[in-house]
């Protein structure tokens, strides 16, 4: 008990009132270290020393050899460590470990696997009474509870999905200590390293990025990255100096990218250093053998496995990562895998017509006249699929090894603008040929680039601090500019598109020229979804070319909202032959079987989707084909597998004007039902309808009672900046609202004067504030007319609901009649 007496001593000796929670941090280090060494030699205690401000490394990291056995968190002298306990910073810590100590020097609080132990050493009145004597007791107490928490063994991750977990939860920390030291370094005007490569990214592969999405990309790249070199470094230890050492020349930008890792050691990146040190040490510790063979594209399937889905283990490992690491990013992202199963439909197909209608016998594996372009890699899962379709025309492996050489790795491109994703599709892919007996040599790479496929580049650029990203863009733009046979994909769906680039914004005219009422923003607003302009771009690229194919997964809206049908005419003039499957599973539109039963999506998300098969051939006579997939999941993966192009059940489609629908109708119930005068006809001479208010801050919009609405807009206005705005509602983005100027031009405006009545649902009337800055866009043109006396009928422009129409005499909600629809007015008179 010798070292608890000296350490008792010491506390004794201090002074109490100039005392901090540093001050006698040696003592406490020499304590813990004495107890260490008679458990095990191989135990260290790492002190991360004082914090530049608030959560950050935990004061002691413990570690036996590279394991880390947990963490200590020490505060000063009498400070309540319940509170401690249930902090932000102890919970995040929590999610890293669950092995932590907590002490103030005297009372300690030990938490393991949920359970939490407290012993105490003494009281402070013992250590202002110099008289005061040690307690042999307590201090056997907390030393055998130190003992407990430095014993608890630390595991070797096993396992993908577990391995995912643990990576993501250190990465969302990690995430944020980026954004924090990006934010620092753009206020205090003192940019280093990270924010030059932030000003890089934004720069030359995405004009709209963020600080906070900069923080998460890199996040993410960093760990993948480190993880490609440990998968590499094989048994051997990486290090923050020799990460870029194990991460192979064939994946440059990786590893100019992972060079940061060098500059860690400067005091400003202190925090990051801790987290990335973290991973590494899981990396580090984790059972290789075990982690290395479950990623093997040659394993063996367990039984309980779909051998399909098991045949891609990247797929689950990057969908458990997000999983764990923000459940919200693939939706903010659009960013959903591709099931393997319509994956292999699609490669399937385009080999058939290649084989079929192009007349190349070799179909995909036709090194001289193929060329693919993924325009919307992810992880690259259809180039993954191409390349196990051509090793099925070359299972000799000398034949393979030189297929590999003269068309995989020379006629196979890919488009990513993220940088995990891409990260990932990089490392997949060499993996996937690495098990199949092909390593890549120094010289070579695969042709997968990160840009942003829908901005052309200058090819004479030189981008600041990453000679590769240079090399990358330049060669981007040359498979941009040059001749593509066949382009595929599963593009990002995100109707609230940052990809406003001038290009790609003149391109999509074509889809609107013919047809005056889309050229309302309004009317067009579908148009701008992320998959439209990819599916522009892949045009663009057929027009230009005698013959082609482009296949793809994407949003099935297109197929018959009326927004689509200048797009549908204009498909039609570039395309000869067309082939759709709607896959349907909209839950937004309740869809279910003919049958009426359930219908599921083959994704995560509540869109439907349709599978496209657009191609061009002047020998072809012009047809459309159509079919449905209906049923639950899983009978959709075994349908996409059995069938084939040539064994789906077709219905051959005759579009016509005005809509050139491309699905199926009855031309003679169509007929009879454009005998009808429309609405918008009738309403013609009081000009265009108008959708109804959309105020995009509801919480702060509407209420149930005009006494509400006035206190809603004086908490607005009582708020102090808007941080403190945006946590009292869910207020409107920053490029359609603006807190100061609201907040200003209100307190100028007599308000209160301005409320009134809506129509917020069927039957449901709410309050609002008749201003721009509360409800945001309220169609003035229209609904001004409906602020005094008068009629009007509300009306979606397609239902899917089997009752749609109503009439008000107040302004309308834009959801006033049908939710899963915009309701337009039609006043009865101006």
């Amino acid at each position: 008990m010798d070292n608890f007496l000296i350490y008792f001593k010491a506390l004794q000796s201090a002074n109490l009132s100039e005392i901090t929670e540093y001050s006698l941090r040696p003592e406490l280090k020499s304590l813990l270290l004495s107890i260490a060494e008679n458990i095990d030699s191989n135990i260290s205690i790492l002190h991360e020393g004082k914090r530049e401000g608030g959560f950050g490394a935990p004061d002691f990291s413990i570690r036996r050899i590279e394991n880390i056995i947990g963490y200590i968190e020490n505060k000063k002298i009498g400070e309540n460590l319940d509170n401690v306990l249930k902090s932000e910073q102890i919970r995040k810590y929590q999610q890293l470990s669950d092995n932590i100590l907590i002490t103030d020097y005297l009372e300690w609080k030990w938490l393991h696997k949920g359970h939490i132990q407290t012993e105490t050493l003494c009281c402070v009145s013992d250590l202002n009474n110099k008289n005061a004597k040690f307690d042999l007791r307590n201090a056997e107490a907390v030393e055998n509870l130190i003992k407990s928490f430095l014993s608890s063994a630390p595991e070797g991750i096993g396992k993908p999905k577990d391995l995912a977990s643990a990576l993501a939860i250190r990465g969302k920390i990690l995430k944020d200590f980026l954004a924090e030291e990006l934010q620092r370094q753009e206020t205090q005007d003192s940019k280093g390293k990270l924010f030059g490569l932030y000003q890089t990214f934004q720069s030359y592969v995405f004009n709209e990025l963020t600080l906070d999405d900069f923080a998460d990309a890199f996040s993410q790249n960093l760990i993948y990255g480190i993880f490609l070199a440990k998968l590499n470094a094989d048994t051997q230890t990486v290090t923050l100096s020799n990460a870029e050492d194990f991460i192979p020349t064939n994946f440059e930008l990786i590893r100019e990218l992972v060079e940061f890792l060098k500059v860690l050691n400067r005091k400003e990146y202190a925090d990051i250093r801790w987290l990335i040190e973290e991973v590494l040490n899981i990396l580090n510790t984790m059972n290789f053998r075990d982690i290395k063979a479950a990623l093997s594209f040659t394993r063996t399937f367990g039984e309980q496995e779909d051998p399909y889905s098991a045949k891609d283990p990247y797929i689950y490992f990057y969908e458990d990562f997000l999983a764990a690491y923000d459940k919200k990013l693939r939706k903010s992202k659009g960013v959903y895998y591709t099931p393997p199963q319509i994956v292999n439909f699609i490669v399937r197909s385009v080999n058939t017509l290649l084989k079929d209608t192009f007349h190349l016998r070799d179909g995909l594996a036709d090194h001289e006249k193929v060329t693919i372009l993924d325009f919307a890699t992810g992880t690259g899962t259809f180039l993954l699929e191409v390349i196990r379709q051509i090793f099925k025309a070359y299972p000799n492996q000398a034949e393979k090894e030189l297929i590999i050489r003269e068309h995989i790795l020379k006629n196979l491109y890919g488009f990513e603008y993220l940088i995990a994703p891409y990260t990932i599709a990089h490392l997949k892919l060499y993996q996937f040929l690495k098990d199949h007996g092909y390593k890549l040599n120094e010289d070579e790479r695969l042709q997968i680039f990160l840009t942003n496929t829908l901005e052309p580049t200058d090819r004479q650029i030189s981008i600041p601090l990453l000679p590769a990203l240079t090399e990358e863009t330049k060669q981007a733009q040359i498979i941009k500019d040059k001749p593509i046979l066949v382009i595929m994909g599963n593009p990002p769906y995100s109707g609230h598109s940052k990809n406003k680039g001038k290009w790609i914004s003149n391109l999509l005219k074509d889809y609107i020229k013919d047809f005056p009422e889309l050229k309302k923003p309004a009317q067009a607003k579908w148009l701008q979804d992320d998959y439209v302009k990819f599916i522009r771009f892949a045009q663009w690229k057929m027009d230009r070319l005698e013959e082609g194919i482009v296949a793809i997964i994407t949003n099935h809206s297109f197929l018959d909202n009326p927004t689509f049908r200048g797009m549908r005419k204009s498909l039609m003039k570039t395309f000869h032959q067309m082939y759709f499957i709607d896959l349907h599973g909209n839950s937004k539109k309740k869809e279910t079987t003919p049958e009426g039963g359930k219908d599921e999506n083959v994704f995560d998300i509540e869109q439907g989707v349709a599978v496209s098969i657009l191609v061009k051939q002047p020998s072809l006579k012009r047809k459309i084909f159509h079919a449905d997939y209906y049923g639950l999941r899983e009978e959709k993966y075994r349908k996409a597998l059995k069938d084939s192009l040539k064994t789906v059940v077709w219905q051959e489609l005759v579009p016509t004007e005005p809509n050139y629908l491309f699905v199926p109708q009855n031309n003679e119930l169509f007929d009879k039902y454009n005998d009808f005068i429309s609405i918008p006809s009738i309403f013609g001479n009081n000009g265009d309808p108008a959708p109804g208010i959309l105020t995009t801050q509801d919480e702060l919009a509407i209420s149930f009672t005009e006494q509400e609405a006035f206190s809603k807009v004086e908490k607005l206005l009582d708020t102090k900046n808007e941080e403190e705005a945006r946590r009292l509602f869910r207020l409107c983005t920053q490029n359609q609202w603006n807190y100061d100027k609201a907040k200003a031009d209100l307190l100028q405006t007599d308000w209160k004067k301005q409320s009134v009545k809506i129509l917020y649902r069927p039957f449901d009337t709410r309050w609002t504030i008749w201003n721009s800055h509360i409800a945001v866009h309220r169609r003035e043109r229209v609904m001004k007319h409906i602020l005094h006396k008068n009629i009007g009928i509300i009306a979606p422009r397609q239902s899917r609901e089997d009752w749609g129409v109503m009439v008000s005499n107040l302004p309308i909600g834009h959801k006033a009649v049908c939710a899963y629809d915009i309701n337009y007015f039609f006043p009865l008179y101006l």
